[in-house]
This record gives C-alpha cells, sequence and structure tokens, in this order.
C-alpha cells in the first residue's frame, strides 16, 4: 500500500516538475540566444520598415532612432484579436522601457516573440497632427 501511495505521489511530483524544468529551460535558451537586431527610423508620421518580421522564440533587439524630433515606439504585447489577455505574445527584458522616450537617446527593446501573430506598434510621443497614423506591424511568424 505505501508503495502505491509513493508511486502514485513521485508520478504526480513528475508530472509538475517535469514541464515547469523545460519552460526554465527554454526560458534559458532565448536569453542565450543572440538576437535579431533590428533598426527602425522614424520620422513624422511613418516608421521605416512599417512591417517587421520575425520567427517565433526569436530574441529581438529594436533600435529606434529619431530622424527629425523625438520619437519612440510602444508595442502592443498581445497580439491583434486576443481574447485571453493573460500570457503575452511579447516578452520584454525591461517592460518599463516598452513606450518610454528620452529626448536624443536612440530607443532600445529587446523583447522575445513567444506567440505567434501579428502586433501593432505606435508612436510613444505626441508628434503632431498625423500622430495618429505614424503605426506600424510586427508580425511573428511560427
Amino acid at each position: 500500500m505505501q508503495r502505491a501511495i509513493l508511486a502514485v505521489v513521485v508520478s504526480v511530483g513528475l508530472g509538475v516538475i517535469a514541464p515547469l524544468c523545460v519552460a526554465i529551460a527554454q526560458g534559458s535558451a532565448n536569453q542565450n540566444q543572440t538576437p535579431q537586431i533590428i533598426e527602425v527610423s522614424a520620422k513624422k508620421y511613418e516608421f521605416t520598415p512599417s512591417e517587421i518580421r520575425v520567427k517565433q522564440g526569436t530574441k529581438v533587439e529594436l533600435k529606434v532612432h529619431s530622424v527629425d524630433e523625438t520619437h519612440g515606439i510602444k508595442l502592443s504585447v498581445y497580439a491583434e484579436g486576443t481574447k485571453d489577455k493573460g500570457k503575452p505574445g511579447l516578452v520584454f527584458d525591461h517592460p518599463d522601457q516598452n513606450g518610454n522616450v528620452t529626448k536624443d537617446v536612440d530607443q532600445i527593446l529587446d523583447f522575445v516573440a513567444q506567440e505567434p501573430g501579428t502586433y501593432e506598434f505606435k508612436c510613444a510621443k505626441v508628434c503632431g497632427m498625423g500622430h495618429g497614423r505614424m503605426k506600424g506591424k510586427l508580425i511573428v511568424e511560427p
């Protein structure tokens, strides 16, 4: 009887611990991965490129340079149409930097594109009449 109980306890424990170990291993693998560096230029009412494509699981370093005045990028962490807002599809090394803009300083965002989908980005600093049109898309492909 005690052996049966022990077998159940070990099985349940492994069922909980094994997936956790896999998740931790994948997370540390993404941290050690060389990032895909993407440079974005921002100028009055446009980003170049305005559409960015990356593969799922890719670690990305997004470098945003303002050409004419202070601009920045704010990325949605959830893909368009996502109903479950529990698990973000873009996981930032420093979430507080997403949308944080400093005058005369290039914005650098490091994140892992964990879930496939289309993520909107927009200008993080009001820059004039066309500010609302200043947006783009990050497409994470499976």
